[in-house]
């Protein structure tokens, strides 16, 4: 998995990721109603424009909806973050070339206290969203399990991060 980096600060979590692929190719991955039901969710409206809005199922009875607030195709998406029994967050995406693949800077602010919980979700988000993007979509049934694997990981990494801090 090629993470880059991830940090949380101030109720914010920054996330680059690397992808083998054209910035053309990743943007389609975040856009594309198809690839966005591989990596996040099976979506129930996917209207992505400026002042569009996406909404998602994530099972259970989860429903992510978000306001499209900036887009430049294919480098920038900018939408609010509305989930279940949380405040309004905002998340802001931003695609680069670099060598023979892109970049994808990942931000999601306005978490607050709820900001290291997102870390190993968006994580393996990320990891399914890559496989959506090279053509290799993998099993909804694996989700839960690297989320989990993830989040174990996850926690020992903040803890490290509290040790040397």
């Amino acid at each position: 998995m090629p993470l880059t980096s991830v940090s949380a600060d101030n109720g914010s979590l920054a996330i680059a990721w690397s992808f083998s692929a054209s910035v053309e190719a990743v943007w389609n991955g975040l856009t594309d109603a198809g690839l966005l039901s591989q990596w996040l969710g099976r979506p129930i409206e996917c209207d992505v424009r400026t002042g569009g809005t996406v909404a998602v199922d994530h099972g259970e009875g989860y429903r992510s909806r978000s306001v499209i607030t900036e887009m430049a195709r294919p480098q920038k998406l900018a939408m609010t973050w509305e989930f279940p029994e949380e405040p309004v967050s905002r998340i802001a995406i931003r695609l680069r070339t670099v060598d023979a693949g892109t970049l994808l800077e990942f931000a999601h602010h306005d978490l607050g206290t709820l900001v290291d919980s997102y870390g190993p979700g968006w994580i393996t988000h990320l990891t399914y969203l890559e496989a959506a993007v090279a053509g290799a979509a993998l099993p909804n049934a694996q989700f839960w399990p690297l989320h989990s694997t993830l989040e174990t990981l996850y926690a020992a990494h903040l803890e490290q991060k509290r040790i040397t801090a």
